[in-house]
């Protein structure tokens, strides 16, 4: 069922939809190349044209050699015969639209301004799972039918156990290095706009960690011994430290270091310094769990989504990764300072379950995927969900189990999912 506030409600052919979106994304594109595009204002398409056309004439009144020679000293963007007619074709389209009275942009959700980030792993060294790959090509699909996100603008690091010759590229798994760059490329991404959405998933293995001194004989930590008698609290107020397992965990890097999780700190400085250039439109999804109980490796039959520690790291390993890779960052603040705060100012993130329960993964058909995500992707789907519903509302209608409990967290949680106007 298509949400009721998603389409305009007169009809358009998908085929007309299709093209438009395509002549306006080339509109943008050239916008930006002309230096044409500030923030909160439309695009003034009748100079976009114009300039089109300008740069056109004078590129074709040069020889080929001042052609080059002027491309490399000013760097400019000569359209090409195709860009003028398309310009020329959206023109035309947008006005047979607006005689019709079909209603032509903005979009009910803005999907040219959706950005997104969708990780999924099943294939782990140790305790493999089925349905994390699944759920977020699941959720690419959500993001393609049904908010219109252009595919180019959704990043998938997957980690299949049977990975066909299209997933051979070393720069799209799931590897540690990899989520972290793919993250942090986001904050100088010369597309993205200030106040653009961004959506990241997660599906996969968590973990919890606990410090050297606030041990206890259920903990599984390798840097401390099992002996030691469990203290009352954290002395140093970093634990417990959740994280996300990377594919490559507990394997060794080309220098032979042992390669850590992602911790929850290194996460919310991404987020953080996403913020700073893009705006705090972010929505960060996890459908996995942190259960700090797991002192030995789950029975992969269960489909537990959350894991021990690393064997061959601890807390400090994935700290001290993360100010190798981060610290050059305008205003870092190193993630095991007693300093650090956290700021929950940058993102709402929405996990599948509290942090005393467990999320697993259930069979769907001949598949299996996370009863989270298919409920999430049923909601957002349907007419239970509404344009004014916030993200805490929206927790409201995916709690339909009694074994997981959806948690939504943020300053900006009341907001509209999506961070979209209700009215």
């Amino acid at each position: 069922m298509i949400p009721k506030n998603k389409f305009s409600p007169t009809p358009r052919p998908p085929t007309d939809l299709g093209e438009l979106r395509r002549l306006e994304e080339l509109e943008r594109r050239l916008a930006q190349d002309y230096r044409m595009v500030c923030e909160g204002v439309c695009i003034d398409s009748t100079a976009v044209r114009k300039e089109a056309r300008r740069r056109a004439l004078e590129s074709a009144s040069r020889t080929l050699p001042g052609v080059i020679l002027g491309f490399f000293q000013n760097n400019i963007s000569v359209p090409s015969n195709d860009d003028i007619t398309d310009l020329q074709k959206l023109y035309h389209l947008r006005t047979r639209f607006t005689h019709d009275r079909i209603k032509v942009g903005p979009y009910p959700y803005h999907a040219s301004r959706f950005w997104a980030v969708l990780i999924g792993i099943d294939a782990y060294k140790l305790n493999c799972l089925e349905g994390c790959v699944s759920d977020a090509l699941l959720m690419k699909e959500l993001l393609i039918d049904k908010l219109e996100v252009p595919e180019h603008r959704i990043q998938c690091l997957l980690g299949s156990q049977n990975p066909s010759s299209s997933d051979d590229d070393p720069l799209l798994t799931p590897s540690r290095a990899n989520i972290v760059n793919t993250l942090a490329g986001l904050i100088d991404h010369p597309e993205i706009a200030r106040g653009d959405n961004i959506i990241i998933y997660y599906a996969g293995h968590g973990s919890s960690y606990r410090c050297p001194g606030h041990l206890t004989p259920e903990s599984d930590t390798p840097a401390a011994s099992m002996n030691s008698l469990p203290a009352p609290s954290c002395q140093t107020g970093t634990c417990p430290i959740e994280a996300l397992c990377p594919m490559d965990r507990d394997t060794q890097d080309v220098n032979d270091v042992w390669i850590p999780d992602i911790s929850d700190r290194e996460l919310n400085t991404l987020f953080a310094q996403i913020s700073y250039t893009k705006g705090q439109k972010i929505t960060f999804i996890a459908d996995c769990c942190f259960s700090g109980s797991v002192s030995r490796d789950p029975d992969p039959k269960t489909g537990l989504r959350s894991t021990r520690t690393t064997l061959n790291s601890d807390i400090h390993g994935m700290f001290s990764a993360a100010d190798k890779r981060l610290r050059y960052l305008p205003g870092y603040k190193s993630v095991e300072s007693q300093e650090w705060r956290e700021d929950m100012s940058s993102h709402v993130i929405l996990a599948a379950c509290q942090d005393y329960q467990t999320v697993r993964e259930i069979p769907v058909g001949k598949k299996y995927g996370g009863d989270f995500t298919r409920q999430l992707v049923n909601v957002l789907g349907s007419d239970d969900w509404k344009k004014d519903t916030t993200y805490v509302g929206l927790t409201k209608l995916l709690n339909r189990s009694q074994f997981q409990t959806p948690v939504v967290a943020g300053d900006h949680m009341d907001q509209c999912v999506w961070f979209q106007d209700a009215t």
